[in-house]
């Protein structure tokens, strides 16, 4: 099922594009600190006009120019670096989302695969209950007729039984949503979806006690956060950096002649060589107002990431309590299923010996058929909670 998902499932898909298209954005940000070569071939056909002529007529004929133009900034302050980096730091967020993505997608299919296998089990369970209660019924139907019980007693068997068929219709229908909700995670439609449920039999796994906390360090939506504000932190160091000037250098080499048989001749050939040097003097405040910007996203980032290693923190502890509680609570369940179980034997071994009443009988019948369905519900929250606190851990411990 896992390869299934990370095969089809479209966010996932989605998700993936958007890490390949971060990393062509870092490539093209390492491009501008590289020279850049360009090659032109140019024909030029003039007829200048004569007023604009000093001898008061105007040239006119063809030109044929062909070079190489070399064009390289000199990052002597960094912005450049700085921008490649972030941009790094960035494609790093965009693969941290994917891999967030990605985990999450495998603990709901995780959650998904075990709620409906333990469904079966509980339905499984409340089909062998409706049987029970469906050969109470004939028997009490029996007995009625000969006229040793009442019909209060084939009134009460009757509702036993339709509460059983309720609580089956119940659980499948519960089935059949987690189903429908793994074929969409799996990429397909209920129509085309094929799983066979299995009763579950198997146990969650049990949590070593006194995790460390470094755990969480895993999350792909730390990470993510955390390179997100590497990220910015570069971003300011780029917008400090535009206060200063910029060096270019150009140059030029090539041939230019006015009959295209001559071009290539050695005395057709040209070079030139153009140092520059910008320098800001006054942007209207616009240097100020990017490197502000740029101080403002990265605190935002700082205050989502503390928040988030709070609530990472909230969850791990959360969820640990939850499943050492959910075990004691199975336990004391369990102890509870041997008694009632025990009850509802000797209730209907008394009541066939004419002891007690058939009331007592149906009172033990729906206890052990209530506990074994708590049962059961718990089990499968702790399967569920287990996940969830491989989750919040960042994968297995």
């Amino acid at each position: 099922l896992l390869k299934k998902a990370e095969a089809n499932n479209y966010n996932l898909q989605a998700a993936w594009q958007s890490v390949l298209a971060s990393q062509a954005v870092l490539q093209r940000f390492r491009a501008d600190g590289r020279p850049q070569v360009d090659a032109g071939l140019a024909a030029d056909y003039f007829n200048n006009s004569d007023a604009l002529s000093a001898t008061g007529q105007g040239d006119s004929g063809e030109r044929y120019d062909a070079d190489i133009q070399v064009g390289w900034e000199l990052d002597l302050f960094g912005s450049i670096r700085r921008t490649v980096q972030a941009a790094y730091a960035s494609a790093e967020a965009e693969e941290a989302l994917y891999q967030d993505l990605f985990f999450s997608l495998q603990a709901d299919i995780a959650q998904h695969y075990f709620q409906i296998n333990s469904l079966q089990t509980e339905i499984e369970l409340l089909e062998r209950g409706k049987q029970s209660r469906q050969e109470s019924l004939e028997l009490i139907q029996q007995r009625f007729r000969a006229g040793t019980v009442s019909e209060l007693d084939v009134a009460q068997t009757t509702s036993l039984l339709a509460n059983a068929e309720s609580r089956l219709f119940a659980t499948i229908r519960v089935q059949n949503s987690l189903l429908y909700s793994l074929a969409a995670l799996l990429g397909e439609t209920p129509s085309t979806f094929h799983f066979q449920p299995q009763s579950l039999d198997a146990a969650p796994p049990s949590v070593p006690s006194g995790l460390p906390g470094q755990l969480i360090e895993r999350r792909p939506d730390i990470r993510r956060l955390e390179r997100q504000l590497a990220a910015d932190s570069e971003l300011i160091g780029a917008a400090k950096a535009s206060y200063f000037p910029r060096f270019t250098l150009r140059g030029t080499a090539g041939f230019a002649s006015r009959n295209w048989d001559d071009l290539f001749r050695s005395d057709a050939a040209l070079d030139s060589i153009q140092p520059g040097i910008s320098v800001p003097i006054f942007e209207g405040g616009r240097l100020r107002a990017n490197e502000a910007a740029a101080q403002a996203n990265y605190n935002e980032s700082l205050e989502l990431y503390k928040q988030q290693v709070i609530n990472a923190v909230t969850e791990v502890e959360d969820f640990l309590q939850s499943v050492q509680l959910l075990e004691y609570q199975r336990e004391a369940l369990a102890r509870s299923v041997v008694a009632s179980n025990q009850a509802r034997e000797i209730s209907m071994l008394q009541y066939r010996r004419g002891v007690s009443d058939f009331i007592t009988a149906l009172d033990a019948e729906r206890t052990a058929l209530d506990a074994e369905q708590q049962l059961e519900q718990i089990r499968r929250a702790q399967f569920v909670t287990t996940i969830n606190l491989v989750r919040a851990l960042g994968g297995s411990w």
